[in-house]
Formats: structure tokens, sequence, C-alpha cells
């Protein structure tokens, strides 16, 4: 036969103002022979204490049947309760790619996989298919037609994105002490940006990726970032301008050619 799902709508707001009712709502599903309960946190205003509490007890009340999670994020906390919820004993979990929904949106699918995967040891997806969690977004972005947010956790282009001098000489010394995960791991990659608060490390670094070669003994990567302190004061931008950063970098150390 076919997988009944029982979405018990307003079940948070719902057990708040009658626990005894909510339980036999619950109840009622069962025995109409619903495969898998799921709490909706329907209006998204449940903080996670109380959401773990009461997903909690109805882990308690009903052990045998699998329990889900469906939440809002009015509070800005739908990843949040997904993941305490799942800790609580929920074994589906509801949302949508990127969190895109109504309202304020859903719990995003992109954050709880990456968080359940790395951070607390649940298995979602096998290692090939976790890399692809930062394509997924990004294509799913573009059929939305809705521009992709860079700060996205995991898989936004600033999620691994460095820009200060001392964190980029930090990085290249020991990834972990401003990056939580590997970028690759879940299909992204780090970026090194380049702005008034550059110091060496980052025109080094940039340098290497353009295949550019730096002399002096640092002498360069300094001129290189004195110039482009200068030039931001009067405006100018590099952070996003990539083409301009290495015609600079080029007529800077001699290596451009017209």
């Amino acid at each position: 036969g076919k997988e009944v799902v029982f979405d018990a709508e307003h079940f948070f707001d719902g057990y708040k103002a009658n626990p005894r009712y909510a339980l036999k709502a619950i109840e009622v599903a069962i025995s109409g022979e619903a495969d898998i309960i799921v709490l909706c946190d329907t209006n998204g205003g449940t903080m996670v204490s109380d959401l773990r509490e009461i997903v909690e007890m109805v882990r308690k009340s009903f052990p045998d049947i699998p329990l889900g999670i469906h939440a809002h994020n009015d509070c800005g906390l739908a990843v949040a309760n997904s993941l305490v919820a799942v800790e609580a004993g929920a074994r589906m979990v509801q949302g949508t790619i990127n969190g895109y929904g109504e309202r304020c949106g859903n719990a995003d699918l992109i954050s709880v996989i990456a968080n359940l995967e790395l951070k607390m040891g649940y298995r979602c997806l096998d290692p090939l298919k976790l890399k692809q969690l930062t394509e997924i977004s990004r294509y799913v972005s573009e059929v939305a037609n809705v521009p992709p947010l860079n700060q996205r956790p995991f898989v936004g282009k600033s999620a691994f994105s460095h820009k200060g001098g001392i964190h980029v000489s930090a990085i290249l010394k020991k990834p972990l002490a401003y990056e939580h995960i590997e970028p690759g791991t879940v299909g992204n990659k780090r970026r090194v940006l380049v702005s008034d608060l550059s110091g060496k490390s980052n025109i080094e670094y940039k340098a290497n990726e353009m295949g550019l070669t730096l002399g002096g003994n640092g002498y360069d990567s300094k001129k290189i970032v004195k110039e482009i302190k200068q030039m931001e004061d009067q405006g100018y931008q590099f952070d996003a301008a990539e083409g301009s950063l290495e015609l600079l970098m080029k007529k800077s150390t001699g290596q451009f050619s017209e």
C-alpha cells in the first residue's frame, strides 16, 4: 500500500493550548493507520527549547511511530528546530532547498543536511552527493529566478571567503582556524579577496591563483598592497574585480604586455 504521512498542522501551538487534545489527535491518526506523524510549527513561532521538550513528550507517548518535523522560519529558527527535533527522535525533516517558502521560508534542507552529516553524525547522503550541495543550491536559485545568497551557510560564495590579511595568513597555515569544514566537502571553494584590509598573504595567494610570479622577498606583494590601499581610498574596489586586480598586479611586477 501507499505510505501515509500525517502532517499535524499547528501542532506545537495546539499542544501548548491543550496537550491532551493534541496527543489525542495523534492517537487518532495512528489508529487510522498513518505511517509517519509530522509535527508542524506552522506559524514558525516555537522556541528551540519548547520544541525539543514537546517532541520528546510525543516520542515518549508514542514510541513506535516514526516522527517528522516541519518547521517555518518566522523566528529564524527553522534549521535549529529541525536539528533539535532530530535529536529528540524525529526521523523525517520536511523543508526546501535554500529555505524557499511562504512568509519567511521553511527549513533550508541544505543547512539541515550539512549539519546532520558533518556536525551531528547522522547519515543523510553519500559523500559524492554531499559534494553536490553547492551546485544544487545554486541551480535551484537559478530556476527560481532568485539571486543566490552569498552569505548562505555552507554553500554561499562568502561562506569560505577571507579578506583580512591576518585571517588569510592563518588560513594558509591552519585552515580550520577560520573554516569550520573543508569547503570542498560540500562542493564549495575557498575565496581570498583583496581590499584595503588585505596583507601580503592575500596578494601572494591571488598571484599563485593567477599564475603570476612575485619577487623581491615580499617587496612585490607589499608594493601591490600599498597600491591597492591607495586606490581603495579613492573609491576603487577589487574584491569583485578579478580582472582589474590581475592587470594591476601584472603592471606592478612588470609582467604586463600590450
